[in-house]
């Protein structure tokens, strides 16, 4: 039941983390990818 919840909330809008995946992927902006890399790493860390 987890699962569908997710997937439907998932599909709603696109959330901070899918754009900031699209930037990273077609920007040369290393500066960005380097910052959204530390925040997604210590929120993995924490637990978040």
């Amino acid at each position: 039941m987890s699962q569908q919840i997710f997937t439907e909330k998932d599909s709603e809008k696109p959330t901070f983390w899918d754009d900031a995946t699209k930037y990273a992927s077609v920007s040369k902006d290393e500066s960005f990818i380097e910052e959204v890399s530390y925040v997604m790493v210590t929120l993995h860390r924490t637990g978040a």
